[in-house]
Parts: C-alpha cells; sequence; structure tokens
C-alpha cells in the first residue's frame, strides 16, 4: 500500500510538472513576442533566449526526481497515517475489553441506533447482531430508551432500574453515559453508552431471605410446638413411665426428620430459585438421566413394593441443554410423588421421548389439565413439536380433583394434607420442578381423571 501511494504521488507529481512546463513556455513566449512586435530586441536574440530558456528549463524537469518532489507530501500523508493506525489500534483495544466484559453494553448514536453491542448485550436481548437497529426495538424497556434520549439531549450521566420481559423475569439497572468524542471543535453527533447490571441475583437473595423465614417460620412451627410438648411429658407425668417414653421419643424423632426435610427442601427451592436466571449450557441425554434416577431409587421402591416401567419412545437422541443434578432432582421428585399417592403398592409409568407425550386418558372420560402442551412450549422456543424432547411419570392413584391441578406447584400446597404428611411429603416437591423447569426454558404439565390417576410431564428443547 505503501508502494502504491508513493508511485501515484510520482505520477501526481509529473503531471503537474508537464504542466507547470507547458504554462511557463507560452508565457515566455508570449514575452518574447511582445519584445520583437515593440522593437526593443532583435528576433534572433529573443528566439535563442526563449529556446535557452526552455532547454535549461527542460533538463531541470528531466532529471529533477519525482522522489524529491513526493518527499514531502510522503512525509506529511506518512504522519497522518501513523496517527489513524495508532486510533484504530485504540479502538480495536476499546471493542476488545468491551467485548470481553461480562456485563452488557450498547453505543448508541444520536437517533438512537445502536453502533456496538457486546456478545453479553447480544445474550442479554436474545439477538445475534444488534447493530444498525433502533434501541428500542432491540430491548424492550421503554424506560431505558427514554433515559438514554435524556442524556444524549442534556450530556448528563443517569441510571434506571427496569425489569426484562420473558420467560424468567430479570431485575437490571442501567447506567447511561454521553461519550466524549474529542476538543468541542472536532466533535460529531452526540452518541451515548448504555452499561446494564443485572441485579437479579441480588434481589433473589433479598427475596429467598424473607421467603425462607416466611415459609420456615410457618411450616416448621407445627412440629416444633409438637416436640416441646412431648419434652414437657416426658419431664412430667411419662418421666417414669418407660412405655410412654419410647412412643414419645418415637413421635419426636418422626417430627424432627419432618423439620429435617423441610428444611433441605427450602435449602433446595432457593439455591434454584437463586440461579433460575442464568440457562444451563451442559449436554446431557435425558434418558439416561431418567435411568439413573431409578437406579438410584431401586432400594426404596423395592421396600415399598413399587414397580417403576421404564420406556423409551424410540431410538431418537434425547440430549438436551441442562443442568444435570436439577434434572435428576426434577425426575426423582415426579416419581416419589407418584410412589406416595400411587396406590398401594403403586404402579409408576416412566416415559421419555421426542415430540409431543402422549396422553394416557384417551378412553374413559376426559381428563382434565393443568400447564403448558407441548404446541405451547413450542411456540415460545420459536421451534417445531419434533424438536423438543419430554420425560413424563404417570401414577395409577385415585386422581387429582380439576379444581386442584392449577394450585399443585405452589409451596405448600396439599391436597390431601394428613396424608402428604404421613407419607413424609414437604409440599414443596412439585414448586421445585416448575422452578426447574422455569430457568430450563420448558414446560411443565399436569393431566388427571378422578380414578384414573395423573401424568406429569416435562418438555425440554432438544440440544
Amino acid at each position: 500500500m505503501q508502494d502504491d501511494l508513493a508511485s501515484m504521488i510520482r505520477n501526481t507529481a509529473a503531471r503537474v510538472r508537464a504542466r507547470d512546463f507547458a504554462w511557463t513556455a507560452g508565457i515566455s513566449g508570449g514575452v518574447s513576442a511582445a519584445l520583437l512586435i515593440s522593437g526593443l530586441a532583435d528576433w534572433r536574440i529573443a528566439l535563442l533566449t526563449w529556446g535557452a530558456f526552455l532547454a535549461a528549463l527542460a533538463v531541470r524537469y528531466r532529471f529533477s526526481s519525482g522522489r524529491v518532489w513526493a518527499a514531502p507530501v510522503q512525509r506529511i500523508v506518512d504522519t497522518e497515517m501513523e496517527a489513524q493506525q495508532a486510533e484504530l489500534a485504540r479502538l480495536r483495544t476499546v471493542q476488545g475489553v468491551a467485548r470481553a466484559l461480562p456485563e452488557p453494553i450498547f453505543v448508541l448514536d444520536a437517533q438512537g441506533i445502536v453502533e456496538h453491542a457486546n456478545p453479553a448485550a447480544l445474550e442479554l436481548v436474545g439477538m445475534k447482531e444488534a447493530a444498525g437497529k433502533h434501541f428500542a426495538s432491540v430491548l424492550r424497556a421503554p424506560e431505558v430508551f427514554e433515559t438514554a434520549e435524556a442524556v444524549l439531549a442534556a450530556n448528563e450521566s443517569q441510571s434506571v432500574e427496569f425489569t426484562t420481559l420473558g420467560g424468567v423475569e430479570r431485575t437490571c439497572r442501567a447506567y447511561i453515559t454521553p461519550i466524549d468524542t474529542g476538543a468541542p471543535e472536532t466533535q460529531t453527533q452526540p452518541r451515548a453508552l448504555v452499561f446494564i447490571r443485572d441485579l437479579t441475583s441480588e434481589r433473589r437473595v433479598e427475596q429467598m431471605r424473607a421467603d425462607f423465614i416466611a415459609s420456615a417460620s410457618h411450616e416448621l412451627r407445627t412440629p416444633l410446638a409438637s416436640v416441646l410438648g412431648f419434652i414437657e411429658t416426658l419431664r412430667g407425668h411419662a418421666k417414669d413411665d418407660p412405655e410412654a417414653q419410647e412412643k414419645f421419643l418415637s413421635t419426636m424423632q418422626s417430627q424432627a426428620e419432618r423439620m429435617q426435610r423441610l428444611v433441605a427442601d427450602l435449602m433446595s427451592l432457593s439455591r434454584i430459585e437463586l440461579n433460575e436466571h442464568v440457562p444451563p449450557r451442559q449436554r446431557v441425554d435425558l434418558a439416561e438421566i431418567a435411568n439413573d434416577v431409578i437406579d438410584s431409587l431401586a432400594p426404596l421402591l423395592e421396600s415399598g413394593g413399587a414397580i417403576v416401567d421404564f420406556v423409551k419412545d424410540d431410538d431418537q437422541p434425547t440430549n438436551i441443554r441442562a443442568d444435570r443434578d436439577e434434572i435428576f432432582q426434577a425426575i426423582q421428585n415426579l416419581i416419589d410423588n407418584a410412589v406416595k399417592y400411587g396406590g398401594d403398592p403403586a404402579m409408576v409409568k416412566l416415559k421419555v421421548g421426542r415430540g409431543a407425550a402422549p396422553t394416557p386418558f384417551i378412553e374413559g372420560p376426559p381428563a382434565h389439565r393443568a400447564g403448558d402442551s407441548a404446541e405451547q412450549v413450542a411456540a415460545r422456543l420459536g421451534v417445531g413439536v419434533d424438536d423438543l424432547v419430554y420425560v413424563q411419570v404417570r401414577d395409577f392413584g385415585p386422581g387429582i380433583e380439576r379444581a386442584d391441578l392449577p394450585r399443585l406447584t405452589e409451596r405448600f400446597y396439599r391436597v390431601n394434607v394428613e396424608r402428604s404428611r404421613k407419607s413424609g411429603g414437604t409440599g414443596l416437591g412439585l414448586a421445585i420442578v416448575k422452578h426447574i423447569m422455569n430457568r430450563h426454558k420448558g414446560g411443565f404439565q399436569i393431566e388427571s381423571r378422578l380414578a384414573g390417576g395423573a401424568a406429569f410431564t416435562c418438555y425440554f428443547q432438544q440440544a
């Protein structure tokens, strides 16, 4: 490129010299002619002088190097190019830093058009490219765009808190500041930098503390009161009664185990809620996890006489992007529920497949449903139904009333409180499943028919 530029400068200098020579020859010829006409010079002397002048000028132009003419211009151009290269290097460094930052960053022009968005920003808005698009169409948060307009107009930094819309709600704060592009006389149109900080984890921690205290105080009140009552009895008239002591100690152990399970489920639910806004990236096989859950529950199933029939619909892969431990827990909770409420002994069908899960209530009275169908999940994810992977757990128990279906995933909601407590339930199993599915951007559907059992289906996008 440098050689091409030098050649261009030399060629331009040659054309300038040729034009100057022509003009000089014409002007000097005109002067000689004027002298001849006025009689101030002999024509031979005038012609000889004009010829000698042109010859000297031609020799000077012929033997002067174009490099000499081009050198000053070349130095100026080289200086400007070095300055531009340094500026480009600084810009690349700034862009590299922006790309490396884990927080979303947008750069807007005076009209609110996105000039740059780093990878974290593209992930936030779920786009592959945002440059050239209006900021209002990229980030669906009107308060942020309105603040950006105010910053561009007033040239003063501002911040605003907002909530993103979508499957998982995220609380963020946007810091918007005008960008200084140089000295006032060289500044172009104003620009704004939008830096977004995700506050979801902080808000979830605060909410988690409040929910944990409220839930623990509410659910632990009864077993704690029961344990305290038994302690008072053991210290009183039952202190010399071995038979009563054995009975009370057994009940106290049962209540203590219930509190232990409750605290464990509350902690598990809190951990899931804390990371609910972070999509999992691990690639796992849903059918393999289902098999592992059955193997881990084998001793418990054998002791209770329960039977789990596992079926994989076809030989197609059932890979998904998921947190393996959470999916394991979700399937385990569903099987545990089916064993507890699926009759005595319980018969459970576990099915994994692709597409829409077949309804187990084809014959007989219609079943009632709550939650997301395969079509709804596919539409929300922007994929076809065939791109879904499902796991379905069905029991053959008494079924669930229609009015209870929508509330089954609420914390501590129990259809039969007494039976749930006798079986060791905490009322949090399905709430945990729902939050796991929310994190995986999947769907959860419950189908049931009285005297026909219930089916719980989880839908995921195929990886």
